[in-house]
């Protein structure tokens, strides 16, 4: 059994580019290649800004290519008001 997500295992490789020099300058400079990183990089992009993208393994392969694909808002209710709304064995 195999412990890499589908997705890395069947992906097309990228070229080594670890030789390759960074920019001397940059208008941001993000570090980490995961959903958040590249999410950042994308928008600062988008709003014209230089965007250096720094990552030490392959676009997606730590946590964010590893999850359970499980996004939630994180929304609650305090447990008071869904007694309130549900009557106490409900809420428990």
């Amino acid at each position: 059994m195999k412990q890499i997500p589908y997705w890395l295992d069947t992906a097309p490789q990228r070229p080594d580019r670890s030789g390759k020099p960074l920019p001397e300058s940059a208008d941001v400079v993000v570090i980490g290649g995961g959903l958040t990183g590249l999410s950042t990089a994308y928008h600062a992009a988008r709003k014209g800004a230089s965007v250096v993208l720094v990552e030490k393994d392959q676009i997606g392969s730590g946590a964010s290519g590893r999850n359970g694909s499980m996004c939630t808002q994180g929304i609650t209710i305090p447990p008071g008001e869904a007694r309130k709304r549900s009557g106490q064995e409900r809420a428990l």
